[in-house]
């Protein structure tokens, strides 16, 4: 039977009596990285209203978070989204870029109509899996082949490029 290890650190907020989450769980290889917020470990929220400014903190807190179990943001496969305004993730590449480099998981980015404070614009969740090599399937594309025309929003380019 596995055993199950509390993971405590001075750079992580401290649960709370009553909180009904851990901020994460490794199985095996495998860790599950509770939805990561702009929340510092003495609970308060930082960048009100900024997304660059949280999406920054979420991924420095996912970073702390995996570091603890032995894991860095290289062993990410799926990062799951939750975001007040979707279009924001445009934003997002220089970001993503400082903790990811050029690894790209996996992801999903739902809008929802509010998160759990109506000062937070964006929570992530993560899956990471540690110590095997990684596959990356990545759909490029084929030079001749036609492509549809790319979705566009009026007065934006949705790619980013």
């Amino acid at each position: 039977m596995a055993k199950k290890n509390l993971i405590l650190s001075e750079k992580l907020p401290p649960m709370r009596r009553g909180m009904t989450y851990s901020h994460a769980i490794k199985v095996g290889n495998i860790v599950y990285v509770s939805g990561q917020v702009a929340r510092d470990k003495h609970y308060k929220i930082c960048h009100k209203r900024n997304f660059l400014g949280q999406i920054e903190m979420v991924f420095q807190n996912m970073k702390e978070v995996l570091e603890e179990v032995g894991a860095t943001m290289q062993d990410v496969v799926k990062l799951n989204f939750y975001c007040r305004h979707l279009w924001d993730l445009r934003l997002m590449p220089p970001v993503f870029e400082k903790y990811f480099g050029d690894h790209v998981p996996t992801m999903t980015a739902v809008e929802v109509v509010q998160l759990w404070h109506p000062h937070i614009l964006v929570e992530c969740e993560a899956v990471a899996h540690i110590g095997e090599d990684m596959t990356i399937v990545d759909g490029k594309e084929i030079p001749g082949v036609k492509y549809g025309k790319p979705y566009k929003v009026p007065g934006e380019e949705f790619r980013f490029e």
